[in-house]
């Protein structure tokens, strides 16, 4: 009799190793490894679910140490590291959002080039230096900096085209940097306002390369405030702040706008451009961009400008320092 059992058992045992068990591998379908393939196997469908679940296990436990430890840095978009850690998890992350994601089934595919998402668009995360990483986290409570709507200079409401930001077509400050035969591009791209007054003496705007012979516009980093700001035009406040919209001379309309993030004070924003040779007036951490249309939406960039007083030009807006993210430039004015 115990023969048989043992017979029985071992027969049960083959039986198990040959039917396939329930697991991570049989929730990602070969759908979604054609499309890893598609996407030259950067992720493996297995790992993407896998993580979400981590996640979600995370939000879960409400362990908010836990999801920050996928951070790199600053969210991209979200709460800083800083001010979660003030509120506390239950101060946040509403519960409805702790719901959305915990109750989501993670995904084995990616939303495109804008990685994975749980919650419907409340957590992205995507694979960054070959670690899987947390980008975004939308949905959170909001961090509160008091600011003005809009840049008001000498009565009159800064215009976005007063502020010079970077472009994913067409690489602007790469423009200036051959130029002005800027070595040190790495710190231009960021520290901008460390040339200025050194490398950059001539802030009048120059003919980028792409120009070639054709009639073209010219391009200028330094925005002197009676060439920027027109006697009127039409602006609304939306969510990203003060929107203009102008067409060119082709009847392409062209959508701008910048929002106030955090006021700067004139003593910071002299050191951030120490050769200038003119005091800063005043100064804000902001962001600003372009709708770029399509699946890209708005490409906006962060940084600190600051207005001073320029020989020949007056009162000018000047790029100074820019970030990763709104985040890293708030964490820096700390």
């Amino acid at each position: 009799m115990k023969r048989f059992r043992f017979k029985c058992a071992t027969v049960v045992l083959l039986f198990l190793c040959i039917i396939p068990q329930p697991g991570i591998a049989e929730i990602c379908t070969s759908k979604d490894r054609e499309y890893a393939k598609f996407s030259d196997n950067y992720y493996d469908p297995e790992e993407a679910y896998h993580f979400g679940k981590i996640i979600q296990a995370l939000v879960k436990k409400k362990d908010l140490e836990g999801i920050f430890s996928y951070v790199d840095g600053e969210l991209n978009n979200g709460p800083r590291r800083s001010f979660a850690y003030s509120k506390g998890f239950d101060g946040t992350f509403p519960a409805e959002w702790i719901q959305s994601v915990s109750t989501d089934t993670p995904p084995c595919s990616p939303v495109g080039w804008r990685g994975f998402m749980l919650g419907s668009g409340l957590i992205w995360y995507n694979i960054v230096d070959d670690k899987w990483r947390i980008i975004s986290i939308n949905g959170a409570v909001e961090e509160k900096n008091p600011t003005p709507a809009g840049w008001s200079v000498e009565g009159k409401l800064a215009h976005p085209q007063c502020l010079f930001f970077t472009r994913v077509t067409g690489n602007y400050i790469a423009e200036f940097a051959r130029a002005f035969k800027i070595k040190d591009i790495d710190v231009f791209f960021e520290h901008p306002g460390k040339f200025f007054g050194k490398q950059i003496r001539d802030y009048k705007p120059i003919r980028p390369s792409w120009c070639c012979n054709k009639k073209c516009e010219l391009i200028s980093m330094v925005k002197p405030i009676k060439q920027c700001i027109p006697d009127s035009y039409q602006h609304e406040r939306s969510s990203h702040g003060i929107s203009t919209k102008t067409t060119d001379e082709y009847g392409t309309i062209l959508e701008e706008a910048y929002t106030l993030l955090k006021k700067v004070s004139p003593e910071k924003c002299s050191e951030l451009a120490p050769h200038i040779g003119s005091p800063c007036t005043e100064s804000y951490l902001l962001k600003a961009g372009d709708y770029s249309g399509g699946t890209m939406g708005w490409d906006m960039s962060t940084g600190i400008y600051g207005l001073f007083d320029l020989p020949e030009l007056g009162p000018s807006i000047v790029p100074l320092r820019f970030f990763e993210n709104d985040n890293e430039g708030l964490q820096f004015l700390e």
